[in-house]
Parts: C-alpha cells; sequence; structure tokens
C-alpha cells in the first residue's frame, strides 16, 4: 500500500470507452482522442501509447510541450496542436516533428509562413461558428483559407470547428453551428479547395449529431469513462470511469459530541464518533471546495467529509465503523462516489476533477 494517493487508471475501461464510442461512427471516420492536460489526468503518454495500438490515429494536444512529449515517447499517430502558436522557433520545432498545427487568423498565418521550410507544414484552419473561443467567423475564415491555399510552404489539410453546446437537449445551436460549417466548406469548394479532414465533432458531439462526423472525430471526456451533461448520458450509458483515485488512511482517533474538526472549527461531531484522517488534500487534487460536502469510500460505505480540507491531509466521519491505518479510502471511481455526481455538488464537473489531480499523485496502470 502506498503512503500516499494513487490514481489507478484501467486501461480496459479506456479501451471498452474507445469501442463504445467507435460504434457509433461510419465506415471511414477516424478518430482524434484528446490526450491534452495529461489526457484529462490519466497520463497521456500510457494512454497513448494504448489508444494507438488499439487503431487511434490521431491525437489532440493543447500546448508544444504536449505535442512534442508525446514524439519524444514514441507516439508516431499524427498529432494536431489545437491552440495556436505564433513564436517561429517554436513552430519549427513542432513541423519537424511532424505535428499538424492550427490557423485562426492573419497573424497565425504570418507565422506560419514564417516558419515554413522544404518540407510543407500541415495546417488545420479553425472557424468560429458559434463557440466564440478561437477562430474566424465563417467569411472571414473563408478568406483566410484562400490565402493559406496560396502561400508557399503551407498544405492546408484540414477544416475544424467546435461545438459549444452539443450536449444540451436542444438540436437547434448546434445544428445552427453545422450550417455555419458548411457554409465555409461550400464556399471552398467552388475555389477548388478542399481539405482532406473535416471535423467539428467532441464527445458530445459523437453521440448526438450523427451530421457532425466527417472525417475525424474529436472524443475527450468520453473516453475516460464521463459526459458533458445529462442528456448525452442517457444516450450512452454504458461508459466505464477510467480513473479511480485513492489513498491510504493515516490516522484514527474517537471524539466526543461538540468536538470540532480541522480548521475554523467549522464543523463539529454530532455524536461521538471516529473520525478517519486521510493522505491527501487539495495539494494532490482534491478540492478544498467539498469541505464537509465530499464523501468518500471505505470499507463499503460513503462517509462524508468532515470539515475544511487540509493541504495534504483530509478528515471523514466514519461513525461507528472499524477503521485502521493503512485501510484504503477510495475518493471517486471504483467502489467510491462518481466523479461527475462529486463535481456537480460544488458546481463544477468531472473534467475539473480529473484535471486537477496533481503530479505528486502517482498513476499506477492496469489492464
Amino acid at each position: 500500500m502506498s503512503d500516499g494517493p494513487v490514481a489507478t487508471i484501467d486501461l480496459h475501461a479506456l479501451e471498452h470507452n474507445l469501442a463504445r464510442l467507435a460504434s457509433r461512427l461510419a465506415s471511414g471516420t477516424a478518430v482524434l482522442a484528446a490526450v491534452k492536460a495529461d489526457a484529462y489526468g490519466h497520463g497521456a503518454i500510457e494512454v497513448a501509447r494504448r489508444l494507438q495500438a488499439r487503431g487511434v490515429t490521431w491525437f489532440g494536444v493543447a500546448t508544444a510541450q504536449e505535442a512534442l512529449a508525446l514524439r519524444g515517447a514514441g507516439i508516431t499517430a499524427d498529432i494536431l496542436l489545437f491552440i495556436p502558436v505564433y513564436d517561429t522557433p517554436t513552430l519549427v520545432r513542432l513541423a519537424a516533428a511532424d505535428v499538424a498545427l492550427p490557423l485562426a487568423d492573419g497573424a497565425g498565418l504570418e507565422a506560419l509562413e514564417a516558419a515554413a521550410g522544404p518540407r510543407p507544414l500541415r495546417v488545420h484552419l479553425k472557424v468560429d461558428t458559434g463557440m466564440g473561443r478561437m477562430g474566424l467567423p465563417w467569411p472571414q475564415a473563408a478568406d483566410l483559407a484562400r490565402a493559406a491555399a496560396r502561400a508557399p510552404g503551407i498544405d492546408l489539410e484540414g477544416v475544424w470547428t467546435h461545438l459549444a453546446r452539443a450536449d444540451e437537449p436542444g438540436r437547434a445551436p448546434t445544428m445552427a453551428q453545422l450550417e455555419r460549417f458548411e457554409q465555409l466548406l461550400d464556399a471552398l469548394a467552388k475555389d477548388g479547395i478542399e481539405p482532406r479532414l473535416r471535423h467539428a465533432a467532441n464527445s458530445a458531439g459523437v453521440l448526438a449529431f450523427p451530421e457532425a462526423h466527417y472525417d475525424l472525430v474529436r472524443p475527450g471526456i468520453g473516453l475516460y469513462g464521463y459526459h458533458s451533461g445529462e442528456a448525452i448520458a442517457a444516450l450512452e450509458p454504458g461508459l466505464q470511469p477510467v480513473m479511480r483515485l485513492h489513498a491510504p488512511v493515516s490516522f484514527v482517533k474517537r471524539v466526543a459530541e461538540g468536538t470540532p474538526v480541522s480548521y475554523g472549527g467549522t464543523w463539529a461531531a454530532t455524536r461521538d464518533a471516529t473520525i478517519a484522517t486521510v493522505r491527501i488534500g487539495y495539494a494532490d487534487g482534491y478540492p478544498r471546495l467539498l469541505s464537509s460536502r465530499g464523501v468518500a469510500a471505505l470499507h463499503g460505505q460513503l462517509l462524508p467529509v468532515a470539515g475544511r480540507v487540509c493541504m495534504d491531509q483530509l478528515m471523514l466521519d466514519a461513525g461507528d465503523l472499524d477503521v485502521r491505518p493503512g485501510d484504503t479510502v477510495t475518493l471517486w471511481g471504483g467502489d467510491g462516489v462518481d466523479a461527475d455526481r462529486l463535481a456537480r455538488s460544488f458546481g463544477s464537473i468531472a473534467y475539473e476533477l480529473l484535471t486537477r489531480v496533481t503530479a505528486r499523485v502517482p498513476r499506477r496502470y492496469v489492464g
């Protein structure tokens, strides 16, 4: 047993989720697995190795460092950088590593042209169809695509957008986004510009909008066993959480009714009770917002967090349960509470819980 928290990553569950999502796709639609943010906290290198071995041909990352780390670990599949880079030396390094690069505005095209070398840069044009985060609206994006198609050293390999509301019950906002995307594609086709890869669908889009599958889909949270909304969860209830976060009990004591526990005395025992101190805290990624609100599993029971979560420890109200130092507590996943349910209890989402598990928590791979 570890003397601290461990995140156990079930690679069989990862494969299962990939198969469930891939079963929704038409023949010829490829999968780009989002492994940004260290594969949503699961460990990008191990996750990418397993997914590449199971036929995934693309990976998506947020930063140059993430892309280069995958290449350094021997990942040979295609990689798309999601966020534009304007720094010439960094672009040159990415191009040398055969990373596909995003194009979102005129300044980005200038930067790409400055970094172009003997081998054309692989570029994916990002169009803003309603997300409002990155890229230009489709008429301006069409002009940018025409300029990129004329630019020496640029291979306009792809065109993509991101769905902002695909996880909502109503279809109208997403269909409006897809209509704008189609308008862009039609405008480019009239000029003889037909990028080989068109992509729009995130995990929710894979499940709810087959119209958005195109040549490539970009699942993220679904691969790791969660959904971005209840409406989407109803479409695919068979996903399996990939991460189980667990930690040992480090100290046990009995306290009398009325005894305050943790900083500020915000919680006090309502009866004589056993308090189990657990070796995990907000420095490991367990949110302080779960103080006196979270629950964790111990010996098959869900126990409430007692008082404020500390930097390295938290306390559980174990009642009269027989608890001993070294016993294993599951914070989420496995026999514990669902990470999405836990996140909703403080107004967040499973993405945040998974990605905030810090580097000092070792990942242990099974399956």
